[in-house]
């Protein structure tokens, strides 16, 4: 029954919605319906998987042995509700949602959550993303994981807590480090510098924290414990004292990791 899932339907057609639907169709299975608040995204991608377009979300049910849920956090539950009574399984994508929230909707119900960060326009390798799934019962964590090993060689499972903390971890790696490389070109841009002097610098420091031990790859004032440097820095950013105050804050943290 779960572990002959070949139909496949999308609530959702976001960015990351694109990247697993076409994943997923690449690896055999059949996109079978596309709902989306936005109805030209869902007939973009229902085009693009040969799949009908849902003017419902309970239209998904139609010919699916599995729908994704592929929305914001706060609308998996009520687009879960919506989809109404359905024997197969029903999967969320979020890093930060428990997968109780299906737990009065569904039988059948789990995760399916990528570690990646999604553009449409930006083509990815899915068989290297970290896949991360759970389920409410060991025949529906089999049957999720199977469709996962389908799209990654690197599927995990975990519960709805480790799963929460994974994402809190991936916002400071990726969007908060993101958050600073915008910082740094905002700063070049106001001293006429272009940011693109910052690029090897941002290159290697990538290079070597995924190399080695990001901990023992620091470098920089705070963590030589340079505080005439720090407070240069400081004072060079007045003007700005919202970034000033970060700064301070971020020197202190990696200080504590090292004196």
């Amino acid at each position: 029954m779960l572990n002959s899932i070949k139909n496949i339907a999308f609530a959702g057609a976001g960015n990351l919605a694109w990247h697993l639907a076409h994943g997923l169709k690449k690896q055999g299975y059949t996109i079978s319906g596309v709902w989306s608040r936005e109805p030209a995204n869902a007939l973009a991608l229902a085009d693009s998987c040969e799949a009908a377009v849902c003017k419902e979300v309970s239209d998904l049910r139609e010919g699916a042995d599995m729908i994704v849920i592929a929305v914001p956090d706060k609308a998996i539950e009520n687009i879960a509700r919506s989809i109404g009574k359905f024997d197969g399984m029903v999967v969320h994508t979020a890093g930060s949602v428990s997968v109780d929230v299906f737990a009065a909707i569904f039988e059948r119900c789990g995760v399916l959550y990528p570690l990646q960060t999604f553009s449409r326009e930006i083509p990815l390798e899915l068989d290297e993303v970290p896949f991360f799934v759970e389920s409410s019962s060991s025949e529906g964590l089999s049957a999720i994981k199977q469709v996962a090993l389908k799209l990654s060689r690197k599927v995990y499972e975990t519960d709805s807590q480790q799963r929460l903390l994974l994402h809190v971890a991936a916002v400071f790696a990726g969007n908060y480090s993101n958050l600073m490389y915008i910082i740094g070109n905002e700063l070049l841009k106001n001293c006429n510098l272009p940011p693109e002097v910052l690029h090897p610098l941002l290159l290697e420091t990538a290079r070597k924290a995924v190399a080695g031990d990001p901990l023992k790859m620091q470098t920089g004032p705070a963590r030589r414990n340079d505080t005439i440097t720090i407070e240069k820095h400081v004072k060079a950013l007045a003007l700005q004292p919202e970034y000033a105050e970060a700064y301070r804050l971020l020197s202190q943290l990696i200080s504590k990791k090292y004196h």
